[in-house]
């Protein structure tokens, strides 16, 4: 009797999370599909964080720890856990994170079914900051929108063939921040496959203290430019037909920078607010002509609209809700007063799914829809 393929690899990676980890875990473990191995990467934490990966892995054989003798980042963090994979389909999951529901595996594995796709696209429900749920459509799952802007650039909203992985050689740009942007971009660019499910996998908990994401500093700054030379670098790789919708996405997000960086800059300055940037939702640029004077001179006379920084008050006392995932039939994570979307989602009005190539006129049918929602 041949042996069973092994269908996922849950890679999940921790630096300092303490019993935070464990919740990650426990929404791993209590699927209700149990045929994948969960690959644990501690990076070298100064605190319990490997005790509570090694409770588990002492009572589930499916677990694997991979303890780094130094503190490499997430990015070699999750390179590691990539080549350790055995799994037909690589999930990442950060440490600070949880799957949607203990059905979550189960749907994605009937979502995938024997298509056998390279990328298969699925969605995220905030914690924090908007609190909504940013779900993939066929307009915004094609290859060149996921180009253009994904919805949500983290690797977690996306499933991987591992095959794929290891024949691009994809890897994360170690030792820089925004790296899921570049290995997402990348793996739409080359893969000649994909799929989508238009529904939630994880829960993001946005602006944890202490998390990657909420720590502005300097190198965030420096990284912004450090990305767009990797993004040039893959242009030169890119197929003819796909370079104007990397150039767009390039130019789009050099627009942005400026406005990212003084929000930066201030709050290091001033620690009683955080910069909170509008989301990504950029749309195809075509052959905008881009010369510099003529932007400049938009610029100065205010007849081109930029990416604006909205900086909000945090007050210190602020703090962002528990984590406790239920094991239960409807598999919810009970935190806080956050919304929550049912099966429903794709008609709620707190989703946002306007990230394709005619972005314009999606985005007008929406105003529409939220508008009419408002007065009835």
């Amino acid at each position: 009797m041949s042996r069973k393929k092994l269908r996922f690899s849950v890679v999940i990676c921790g630096y300092n999370l303490g019993n935070l980890i464990k919740y990650a875990i426990e929404s791993v473990l209590n699927q209700d599909f149990t045929n994948f191995e969960l690959i644990l990467v501690n990076d070298c934490s100064t605190d319990d964080t490997l005790d509570y990966m090694k409770m588990f892995a002492e009572k589930d054989p499916r677990i694997t720890i991979i303890n780094n003798p130094k503190n490499v980042g997430i990015s070699a963090a999750r390179n590691k856990g990539t080549k350790k994979a055995k799994g037909e389909y690589i999930v990442h999951l950060d440490g600070d994170d949880t799957l949607y529901s203990n059905t979550t595996l189960s749907k994605i594995n009937e979502t995938l079914g024997d298509d056998k796709p390279d990328i298969c696209y699925f969605g995220v429900q905030y914690v924090g900051g908007s609190n909504k749920a940013y779900i993939p459509t066929a307009e915004n799952s094609t290859k060149e929108a996921r180009i253009v802007c994904d919805i949500h650039f983290p690797v977690a909203s996306k499933v991987w063939r591992r095959k794929f992985v290891e024949e691009q050689k994809l890897s994360f740009v170690e030792g820089m921040y925004y790296e899921d942007m570049v290995y997402s971009i990348r793996g739409a660019i080359f893969a000649e496959k994909l799929k989508f499910g238009s529904f939630p996998i994880y829960y993001y908990y946005r602006n944890r203290q202490g998390s990657i994401m909420s720590t502005p500093d300097i190198k965030r700054c420096k990284d912004m430019y450090k990305m767009l030379y990797y993004l040039m670098e893959l242009y030169e790789e890119t197929p003819e037909r796909l370079k104007p919708y990397l150039l767009s996405f390039i130019k789009n997000e050099t627009f942005g920078v400026p406005a990212r960086l003084d929000g930066i800059l201030k709050s290091m300055k001033d620690k009683s607010y955080s910069p909170v940037f509008p989301k990504r939702n950029y749309i195809f640029l075509g052959n905008l002509d881009t010369d510099t004077n003529k932007y400049n001179d938009s610029f100065t006379n205010n007849t081109t609209e930029m990416p604006k920084v909205i900086t909000v008050q945090v007050p210190d006392s602020m703090e962002i809700p528990d984590i406790n995932f239920v094991s239960s039939p409807a598999g919810k994570s009970a935190a806080g007063n956050i919304n929550v979307v049912e099966n429903n989602i794709a008609a709620a009005s707190n989703v946002v799914a306007i990230n394709d190539i005619a972005a314009n006129g999606a985005a007008q049918k929406i105003r529409k829809t939220r508008n009419s929602k408002k007065r009835n």
